[in-house]
């Protein structure tokens, strides 16, 4: 899907991405950019309990190495890839 910038550097999300994001009129984003990426994510708010489940969760997270990022930016090299043909 392509969306368009507005010249005051709006966009508007397409449909079928807003229901898949459960994101309605209202809900605020986080913006984000990373390696070449522009990054939304719908908001949620931080009560002490999702702060403590991500704290849980984190613990348990793989060590990310050099070899990992080169891996993903090759995957998204090859997704981008096949977007232009």
């Amino acid at each position: 899907m392509i969306a368009s910038i507005s010249v005051k550097g709006q966009m508007v999300i397409p449909e079928a991405i807003r229901e898949q994001a459960r994101i309605k009129s209202g809900d605020q984003l986080d913006v984000g950019y990373v390696n070449g990426l522009i990054v939304l994510r719908k908001r949620q708010v931080m009560t002490p309990a999702r702060v403590r489940s991500l704290l849980l969760a984190g613990r348990e997270l793989p060590e990310i190495k050099p070899a990992d990022e080169a891996t993903v930016a090759r995957a998204l090299q090859r997704v981008r890839n096949r977007r232009k043909a």
